[in-house]
């Protein structure tokens, strides 16, 4: 057996502020195992009756972003916080996405994990609405990815059939929360769950003992 052997599966949410945090020790791990998948996993934080208006989140937000910060080094920015305060009907919903990341996945598997650090970075960092179909066209031309369906992601809601699937699959994966990385084998077996860490060094060095483990095995 040999790595190619392995997967990692990201239990993901494109709202969640740890996920935001867990960037660069993903980007990180990408750089050093290109040929390791890297199977994102929307999960649904904030869908169904969860989602609430933005508006109504910008104080519990301030107060975990220090937390948050502390912690990742990362923090939601001053163009996000005018975002979410812009407009008192701008959902923070989890369902749009989450297609869109589902199509990318139909599209360019090979680069969803990416597409979803992008979107992050545009959601967190850039203050761009991700209920907006232009933040999804702008994105897919700056970085050259496939252009995605833009009404679907309007219209996605939790009873989506691409949408429910997914969350299902990784209500079945039992994450502990987001994100939530598990080391699997090409079956969708998991083998292991990589401990919670936010540096790009030590992630990296718990994965390769566990993928050491597994193929000495």
């Amino acid at each position: 057996m040999t790595e190619k052997t392995l997967k990692l599966i990201y239990a993901h949410d494109t709202l969640c502020g740890w996920c935001y945090g867990f960037i660069p020790a993903i980007r990180h791990f990408a750089e050093q195992h290109p040929d390791v998948e890297i199977d994102v996993v929307p999960g649904g934080l904030m869908a169904g009756d969860s989602a609430v208006p933005y508006m109504s989140k910008s104080e519990y937000i301030k107060g975990a972003e220090i937390r948050l910060k502390e912690i990742t080094g990362r923090k939601p920015s001053a163009a996000f916080h005018s975002m979410i305060v812009s407009d008192n009907k701008l959902m923070a919903a989890s369902e749009p996405p989450s297609h869109a990341i589902l199509q990318m996945k139909a599209l360019a598997p090979e680069r969803a994990a990416e597409f979803a650090d992008l979107l992050q970075d545009a959601h967190f960092g850039e203050g761009k609405d991700v209920n907006d179909p232009a933040t999804y066209d702008e994105l897919c031309t700056k970085h050259k990815l496939p252009m995605l369906d833009t009404v679907a992601i309007q219209k996605a809601s939790s009873s989506d059939p691409l949408i429910a699937e997914s969350f299902e699959r990784c209500r079945k994966l039992e994450p502990n929360g987001y994100p939530t990385i598990f080391v699997a084998r090409k079956d969708n077996t998991v083998i292991a769950t990589i401990s919670s860490t936010y540096d790009p060094t030590s992630f990296v060095a718990q994965y390769k003992e566990i993928r050491d483990s597994f193929l000495a095995t």
